[in-house]
């Protein structure tokens, strides 16, 4: 059986696939498509937000940003995809509630913004996905 879609109880994810007309044996050419994908996220968020290198949450889970009570973070799986979390920060305590009021609203606008960029899905299921829609105002 494959492996499942990564899944987070403190974030909103969707996954890219920055890789998928490399050849998997370019190091290089993979690196720069990391790095433009990291690039693309960090100019979704507003000012108040920090890049941050060789941090990591957990298991494979590679922070890029944060700002006080958010961070985003990246999982690579095995099938080259990247899934991209937009969650809490970690350790809040005080602030914990504050940031999950928001968190919904502003992972939206946030995947709205990086969906410009690239092509996003979301996970539907363990092991099934569909693209991700991107939110419609309401007038």
């Amino acid at each position: 059986m494959g492996e499942g879609l990564y899944w987070s109880r403190n974030g909103r994810t969707a996954y890219a696939e920055p890789f998928e007309h490399l050849d998997p044996e370019d190091g290089p050419l993979w690196q720069d498509a990391w790095d433009d994908l990291v690039a693309a996220i960090r100019t979704c968020l507003g000012a108040s937000w920090q890049p941050v290198a060789r941090e990591w949450r957990g298991r494979g889970e590679r922070i890029v940003a944060r700002n006080g009570l958010h961070e985003v973070w990246l999982v690579e799986d095995s099938y080259a995809r990247v899934h991209v979390t937009f969650g809490l920060r970690g350790s809040l305590d005080d602030v914990d509630g504050l940031a999950r009021h928001w968190l919904d609203a502003w992972a939206t606008a946030f995947f709205d913004r990086l969906q410009q960029s690239y092509p996003l899905r979301v996970r539907t299921g363990p092991w099934t996905s569909s693209p991700r829609d991107i939110r419609r105002a309401t007038a």
